[in-house]
């Protein structure tokens, strides 16, 4: 039967991928049971993706071929476009309005090499419109910190798309107001913050581009704001993301980039921070002795220093979190008792705060114990991560917990069974809740 949806025939033989990969490669992204095998196979002869289906594969097509690809190039007669009934706001396009984040033609790398050799900015002023209201940049501001703390207890689809309202409402200010240029650095700073949180979130949800988007914009706000500490975090925030990634050299440019960048800066207990996302892209690519030398610094500077006064953004960062990351590490380096130790150490340490990073390293110490053939201690720790997982939605948690099923299933047991099965049911309601 003849093919009706040529671009998307097209994306598929560039990529060398059969529809059934197509199918796999979203179902292993937005979760088990997002999409049917044969899904794509209709969507070549014209039929058109349910609900918000249409962008996220024009997500993951820009991702893996680089380039930009929209759900209405692939489908011109998709519903949200056409003249036919109306249909309910697609989600992933309302969370990602493309007024709120500016494209920016740079990459991650180029553009933190143009922050570290930047010599200094025109300070921001602008004349025409009435004056920024004080009040304005103090709400603003309380907004932020009430939003990180809905990230980390609540839905990140919510978290986002209150985010991005907030970041909508600063750069209107920014645009259409007057500010001197005490002002105008708060308010950029704001649009910093904002930006590097929903840059984060994207993350969180599996959409690199988007998040890439949102870094790079906080990333020129935060020069204009010339703030360089909030600059070099998001910097460490994008060698983060590669590091998930599996882009570790990118990863481990980006980091030292930060760190050079930042050495002379007060970014109080941020400076651990930094060293231990460098320990991670080190391990990620190998390199033991490089990644136990930073751990080493981290350890340190943690003990030395504490939160920056004046950097509200890095209030999250405590010494269980430089503890349990440091957990990761050695997995990744395989070193699987040293980072069941850190990891355990770690997990206890937080107590009952910061429930997304606890389900992350829950999810973690099982992968450990796996390691280490315990499979009945692995078992325990990923009944942990689940039971934080299903009130926390994030694609990320979903990732991580098809891995450590993927896992499990290499062990004959009752214990390594029962995962298994919790894991599928739980990806399997994930799944239909992305396609509500």
């Amino acid at each position: 039967m003849k093919q009706t949806s040529s671009l998307l025939a097209t994306c598929l033989d560039r990529l060398e991928w059969s529809p059934e990969q197509l199918a796999r490669e979203i179902n292993k992204r937005y979760g088990h049971g997002t999409i049917s095998i044969k899904a794509p196979y209709n969507w070549l002869l014209g039929a058109l993706p349910r609900r918000q289906l249409p962008h996220l594969v024009a997500e993951l097509l820009s991702d893996r071929l680089g380039e930009s690809v929209t759900a209405e190039e692939l489908w011109p007669r998709h519903p949200s476009e056409s003249s036919g009934p109306p249909t309910q706001p697609d989600p992933a396009r309302s969370l990602f309005p493309t007024p709120d984040v500016p494209p920016s033609a740079k990459g991650p790398v180029n553009a933190a090499v143009d922050w570290l050799v930047d010599s200094g900015t025109t300070s921001p002023t602008r004349s025409a419109g009435a004056e920024v209201p004080d009040i304005a940049i103090q709400m603003l501001t309380t907004r932020i910190g009430q939003l990180r703390k809905v990230d980390d207890i609540a839905s990140t689809n919510l978290a986002m798309d209150w985010v991005l309202q907030d970041l909508r409402s600063a750069r209107r200010l920014a645009s259409n107001h007057s500010y001197d240029t005490r002002t105008g650095l708060q308010l950029h700073r704001i649009i910093a913050e904002l930006a590097q949180l929903a840059g984060w979130l994207a993350a969180d949800l599996g959409l690199r581009q988007r998040s890439q988007s949102c870094f790079l914009y906080a990333l020129a706000a935060a020069r204009t704001a010339q703030d360089r500490p909030l600059a070099a975090y998001i910097i460490s925030c994008m060698s983060y993301c590669a590091t998930w990634e599996a882009r570790h050299e990118e990863g481990l440019r980006l980091i030292r980039i930060a760190r050079k960048g930042s050495a002379k800066e007060d970014l109080g207990i941020g400076h651990a921070l930094l060293a231990t996302r460098e320990a991670r892209a080190r391990a990620g690519l190998g390199d033991a002795f490089g990644c136990v030398r930073a751990l080493t610094e981290a350890a340190e500077l943690s003990e030395e220093s504490a939160p920056a006064a004046d950097a509200p953004w890095l209030s999250w960062v405590t010494i269980p979190v430089m503890v349990a990351d440091a957990g990761r590490a050695w997995f990744e380096l395989g070193r699987f008792r040293r980072a069941e130790q850190c990891l355990t150490r770690g997990i206890e340490l937080f107590g009952e705060i910061q429930p997304r990073n606890r389900m992350l390293h829950w999810a973690s110490l099982a992968e450990a114990r796996l390691g280490r053939q315990e499979v009945d201690g692995a078992a325990e720790a990923a009944e942990q991560a689940l039971a934080l997982a299903e009130v926390m939605v994030s694609q990320r948690a979903r990732s991580r917990l098809s891995e450590l099923r993927s896992g499990m299933r290499r062990f004959d047991s009752s214990a390594a069974r029962r995962v298994v099965r919790r894991v599928d049911d739980f990806l399997d309601n994930a799944a239909l809740q992305t396609a509500m």
